[in-house]
């Protein structure tokens, strides 16, 4: 298991502590759901579990029963670690893996320019022995994703050198033009 950090550590056995604490509040309830509103309502005060609550703040309902089920009649508390993705601004946060990034990659910078649907089906087709093949949205959001922050490398894939050439001096005009209007506008 990768180091966990310690403010996570804390967090997952302060859920787990509260996930203890609210199976014995149950206890002496004949109605559950009764019984997870008054819980609930006594931990979000601040009065009672003062030190777990500084920790976690505010709960829900569904908050505790999502802690149970992913507990799973243990007392794993790494289980109760957020699961939080942290990645650099150059990268791009997706449930795409490695080789279905490169495969839609290989198919959508082409120089055939291949419309981002064709690239996703084509996609699909080479993946099909795959368990699982990610749905469409996910391919165009991450194709929508690396044309807003790679323009130029998709410009030199799909277009050639030539094509690059005369995009950026169509954008280098559209500013200049723009300077200009607004330096004449003063």
């Amino acid at each position: 298991m990768t180091q966990v950090p310690e403010k996570y550590k804390n967090l997952a056995l302060a859920r787990l502590d509260i996930v203890k604490n609210w199976i014995e509040f149950r206890k002496n309830y004949k109605n559950k759901m009764q019984a997870d509103c008054d819980f609930i309502q006594l931990y979000n005060s601040g009065e009672q579990y003062k030190y777990l609550f500084e920790l976690t703040g505010r709960i829900s309902r569904g908050g505790l029963h999502r802690w149970l089920q992913k507990l799973n009649n243990t007392d794993d508390w790494t289980q109760l670690i957020p699961q939080y993705k942290y990645t650099k601004s150059s990268e791009y946060r997706t449930s795409l893996n490695d080789d279905e990034i490169k495969v839609f990659m290989n198919l959508l910078l082409h120089p055939n320019k291949l419309s981002i649907g064709k690239a996703i089906n084509l996609t699909k087709y080479s993946l099909r022995s795959q368990d699982f093949i990610p749905a469409d949205i996910t391919f165009r959001r991450y194709a929508k994703w690396f044309r807003d922050n790679n323009y130029d490398k998709w410009i030199l894939a799909r277009d050639g050198e030539k094509g690059l050439k005369r995009q950026l001096v169509r954008i280098t005009y559209k500013f200049k033009k723009k300077a200009l209007e607004k330096f004449q506008g003063i």
